[in-house]
């Protein structure tokens, strides 16, 4: 699902933060519908936060980009996924000029980063804080979105993030794999207190984090926003029975009070897992570590109970970005890209947009609809293929030892000043 929302800046920059990717980064299909413009709504509304340079007009000149759905499992490597969300960007943008950020803070143009596909991957992260730092110089970033938390260092205006990729970030306890719609509960938890002891949870994708927090009254029925585990609404009732589900029971078996005291525990061992996450990451700064905790996301009500919980101050980012923060990343890119280009900065020669190449996807190579253009970055960067010598008089050069005997007499034939060899 590629979410994306055009926000003017100066230099008209626009924004498009991918997240999690299904059959639009797949087919390359233009980021629509209700997720898309939930997360443009948000950008435009945030655009007009203080130090975001924004301008008035509605078009964007240029596109911001920043992804992490290059993980998902829809693709063989990273490497794909980030060639489908490129040719996807350039599919729903293809007469706007995108530019990529990358892990080492540096925008980019779409056919730089297609040709080196290095260093795009799950970048979100260094956009948000980047911008963050600018007005917060001591603090940590604490983004929890729909799956995964953000737990990221700013020391003396600086991003002072150990790791940089996921693995790295995940050891270094600045990824958390946990958010308050996606993940699965019983990766959350293995067992809840009921009816006066222990019960283990099934190992079974009966119910995510959203039927907690929506069961609790944490979140609306509109911020549920991704598919239920069985196909069913997002009621509370429904997301009662698949909480109940969780123990093998339904709500013939399972009281409401029951019920609840599943979501809790749900919720506190979330908590938990974000606040000794913090923990870890206050210990390695030693007393260089912040004390103020930036909460955003979509979940920043759970970061800021986290952040508590570690012995810091939340400070909500929706004072400052408003709505922009619950998608922080596509804010934070979007400001960034303009303000390099407020100070007649250029990453990268952009050119004119050019369509990617072919895409390599599980099912085999699939090419693009239409001819790629020239200068493409499907086009092989290799040195060109050696021609041979024509022939005098214009004709294809023939072929044979013979053959070479008699283009051989005919260029000495045709060099003054030198004999023909018989």
């Amino acid at each position: 699902e590629i979410l994306s929302g055009a926000v003017p800046g100066v230099g008209g920059a626009g924004a498009a933060s991918s997240s999690r990717a299904s059959a639009a980064a797949t087919t390359g299909a233009p980021a629509t519908g209700g997720a898309a413009a939930r997360t443009g709504a948000a950008v435009r509304s945030g655009a007009a936060a203080r130090g975001c340079p924004a301008a008035a007009s509605a078009a964007p000149d240029a596109m911001a980009v920043t992804m992490t759905a290059e993980l998902a499992d829809c693709f063989e490597t990273k490497r794909a996924g980030v060639r489908a969300v490129l040719e996807a960007v350039w599919r729903a943008f293809p007469d706007r000029p995108a530019w990529i950020f990358g892990t080492d803070g540096r925008f980019r143009a779409l056919e730089s980063t297609w040709r080196a596909r290095a260093g795009a991957a799950a970048a979100n992260w260094l956009a948000a804080a980047t911008w963050a730092a600018r007005r917060h110089p001591d603090a940590l970033l604490l983004d929890v979105g729909s799956t995964t938390t953000d737990v990221v260092p700013i020391v003396g205006g600086r991003v002072a993030a150990r790791g940089r990729t996921d693995i790295e970030r995940l050891a270094a306890g600045e990824l958390v794999y946990t958010g308050v719609l996606r993940t699965p509960v019983c990766a959350i938890v293995r067992r809840v207190r009921l009816r006066g002891g222990w019960c283990r949870v099934a190992a079974e994708h009966f119910a995510i984090a959203a039927d907690a927090h929506r069961w609790l009254g944490r979140i609306g029925a509109a911020e549920y926003t991704c598919e239920t585990p069985d196909g069913r609404g997002t009621s509370r009732r429904e997301c009662a029975g698949r909480l109940a589900r969780m123990v093998c029971g339904d709500l013939e078996s399972v009281s409401a009070a029951e019920v609840t005291s599943i979501a809790r525990q749900v919720v506190d061992e979330q908590r938990r897992q974000i606040a000794a996450a913090i923990r870890q990451v206050v210990r390695r700064l030693g007393a260089a570590a912040p004390r103020v905790a930036l909460t955003a996301g979509c979940g920043h009500a759970l970061a800021a109970e986290a952040a508590r919980d570690a012995g810091l101050e939340p400070v909500a980012l929706t004072g400052a970005w408003g709505a922009g923060a619950t998608t922080a990343p596509a804010l934070a890119v979007a400001c960034l890209l303009a303000e390099r280009l407020a100070r007649g900065g250029r990453p990268t020669r952009p050119g004119s947009p050019t369509p990617p190449g072919s895409l390599t996807r599980p099912g085999g190579l699939v090419r693009p609809r239409g001819p790629a253009r020239a200068n493409s970055p499907a086009q092989p960067s290799g040195p060109a293929r050696p021609r041979a010598p024509a022939q005098v008089g214009g004709a294809s050069p023939p072929r044979g030892r013979v053959a070479r005997g008699r283009r051989r007499r005919a260029e000495q034939a045709a060099a003054p000043g030198r004999a023909v060899q018989p």
